[in-house]
């Protein structure tokens, strides 16, 4: 019998997504470009829903608490969820958890299935209330019943993690299935481990491969890292140690510790690239940074001759900066 690996999910708690896949969620990020009026006269006198999302894309932030508190006293639960989460995150006003879990909560009574997955985020957190996970999962699923994909998600979490239920791989498969459906890249990403280790689904490395491959390219840099791993070992896929290379690239580019220090020991082997020290200490050096630490790497940087280590002093310098990513 194949011995099953504890697999490695994707927030293997509850999702930090907010807001994400609700009939208005294109609205909630702010425009930083915006030129315009700072304030806008007209939609404060007559404020909708719309206009009161419109500000708070524009950065009109004051303007939008305004439309949204006005909105929000008339029974608009979409105002409602706006209002909630200025005050979630303290944006135009100060931060205030209560006033936040009272009108997510309202506009969740209502029927809004933002402010019913928002409500579950807090609950499932513990966020400005009493944790309570029974709760987050019926808040979960009614938010789900109205097609919202990180409400999916967040339920597809407690299935696996079996607290709240009791863990039931098929049901979170089920689950991650819409959001695969719906492009959302860390249900596509969850779905293909489940398929590399056969939990929930029958074991398919090829299947394993393909979802994580679009993943990948939906830029989950998680992916990227794990895509990389199945080219470079040939797991459900054709071996490729230069693609790989590039994907370990693209993911360490992103900041991913484990992605450059993968990349480093490619760069010391000459594994899919061209081996090249200075390039694998500079990788190796910004991981080290965020607390990873490899022997063989040690011993690589422990090797270099002075005008290499200045290299790659230089290169991680400007790195950090931003201003020059790399040639």
């Amino acid at each position: 019998m194949r011995r099953v690996q504890p697999i490695r999910l994707l927030a293997a708690g509850l999702a930090l997504v907010m807001l994400g896949a609700g009939a208005h969620a294109q609205t909630l990020a702010p425009n930083q470009n915006y030129q315009g009026p700072i304030v806008d006269k007209e939609a404060e006198a007559n404020p909708t829903p719309e206009t009161a999302f419109s500000a708070f894309q524009r950065g009109l932030y004051l303007s939008a608490h305004k439309q949204a508190s006005q909105l929000a006293g008339q029974g608009s639960a979409p105002a409602q969820t706006l209002l909630a989460l200025l005050y979630h995150n303290g944006i135009g006003v100060p931060l205030d958890l209560a006033k936040a879990i009272k009108w997510y909560s309202t506009a969740a009574l209502a029927g809004d299935p933002e402010g019913q997955f928002a409500l579950g985020l807090m609950l499932a957190r513990g966020e400005g209330t009493v944790q309570d996970k029974n709760k987050a999962k019926g808040w979960f699923e009614a938010a789900a019943a109205q097609g919202h994909i990180e409400a999916h998600y967040n339920l597809s979490l407690l299935y696996l993690e079996g607290e709240v239920v009791p863990r039931d791989f098929d049901r979170a498969a089920e689950l991650f299935t819409f959001g695969v459906e719906r492009e959302h890249p860390e249900s596509i990403y969850n779905l293909a481990l489940l398929y590399a280790e056969g939990l929930g689904v029958g074991r398919d490395p090829v299947k394993a491969a393909e979802l994580m491959s679009r993943a990948a390219l939906l830029k989950l840099p998680l992916a990227e890292v794990q895509y990389a791993s199945m080219l470079l070992r040939g797991e459900g896929v054709e071996k490729n140690e230069q693609a790989a290379a590039a994907w370990f690239e693209r993911a360490a580019r992103s900041g991913n510790a484990v992605a450059q220090t993968q990349l480093a020991k490619l760069y010391a082997a000459g594994q899919g690239v061209d081996i090249d020290s200075v390039s694998a200490a500079f990788w190796y050096t910004l991981a080290r940074e965020q607390g990873l630490n490899d022997a063989s790497l040690e011993a690589l940087l422990a090797s270099l001759t002075d005008d290499e280590r200045k290299a790659v002093d230089e290169r991680a310098g400007t790195w950090r900066t931003g201003f020059i990513r790399l040639q």
